[in-house]
């Protein structure tokens, strides 16, 4: 039994669903969703009972097709079976309410920032038999130029087969945009989110930092256009764990233009708790066929650290 689920070896129910007959079947962890006599294609389940797993996922003015994407989100979470989602892009919080009241397994919340009459909120899906979350706020909330979408901040503690691992965790969305001013309030926001981090590192007991989002670039461009070389340059003391994937296409977060502009950032003391872990893009379109079409034009990115291995 999956540290994760709690669920019985054997149910079966029927729910009604905007009035389609949905049959779900289960047996064990992975379950079996049928509608209309037709099986409902499934993703691959990611969890793992040593592994602490962090996603990021911008899920594309949530919810892109409505109750559609509700249900779908709801469908993709409880087959991943990781443990933690940074999200970007909520655009109703009453669908995003419904997500969660939907996920009986995850706890979740959103940001409070609210600008002008359309605004996409970042947030947080977490496991609440292994997650507690603390601490929660956001940073540089006045300073729109470089931070159109104000990071969100806290503290996450997460337990599992008597191990620990906490972090303060920064779930961020960066400008898009490819002309030059967008590029220089990237490179602002990056310049001003090293400056909290590395004062935050200084000055504080936990030196434990990940930063995942939408960060909206490339962290392979060349140096003259890229937006996070002060990050990167700083090799010693953060790395990308995106990296290793950047400039390969199939590892794409974005598809429309091939690039991967979803990143996962950790400071040098989460390195060791990061250590022997991975870091993937996950190919969700090549088991959903209607993945952008209904979820999302981005890919969600998945580390996982190997922090609950059993002591012997």
């Amino acid at each position: 039994m999956s540290r994760r689920w709690g669920i019985s070896l054997f149910r079966c129910l029927s729910i009604s669903l905007l009035g389609i007959s949905l049959l779900v079947i289960s047996c064990g962890r992975r379950e079996k969703r049928i509608l209309n006599d037709v099986p409902l294609p499934s993703v691959t389940p990611k969890g793992d009972d040593e592994t602490l797993e962090i996603v990021t996922w911008n899920i594309e003015t949530f919810p892109l097709a409505g109750e559609t994407t509700v249900g779908e989100v709801q469908r993709i979470i409880e087959d991943l079976d990781v443990d933690l989602f940074a999200v970007q892009e909520i655009s109703d919080t009453v669908a995003f309410r419904q997500l969660l009241q939907g996920l009986p397994d995850y706890n979740g919340l959103y940001s409070k920032d609210n600008y002008r009459d359309w605004y996409q909120k970042t947030g947080v899906i977490y496991k609440k038999n292994l997650i507690t979350i603390l601490n929660v706020g956001q940073i540089y909330t006045d300073d729109h130029y470089a931070f159109p979408r104000p990071p969100l901040v806290m503290t996450v503690v997460a337990q599992a087969n008597g191990q620990r691992f906490d972090f303060r965790l920064l779930v961020l969305h960066l400008k898009a945009g490819p002309d030059s001013t967008d590029l220089k309030r990237r490179r602002e926001a990056a310049k001003k989110l090293k400056a909290y981090l590395d004062s935050q590192i200084a000055s504080s007991e936990e030196k434990d930092f990940v930063v995942a989002g939408d960060w909206n670039d490339q962290i392979n461009d060349p140096p003259g256009e890229n937006a996070f070389t002060v990050f990167i340059e700083d090799s010693l003391d953060y790395r990308f764990l995106t990296f290793p994937l950047a400039g390969d296409p199939h590892f794409a977060s974005y598809p429309r233009y091939s690039s991967l502009i979803d990143h996962i950032l950790i400071s040098k003391d989460a390195i060791d708790e990061y250590r022997g872990g991975t870091t993937t893009t996950l190919r969700l379109d090549d088991e959903l066929p209607n993945y952008f079409q209904d979820i999302s034009d981005h890919r969600p990115v998945m580390a996982k650290f190997p922090v609950f291995k059993a002591s012997p």
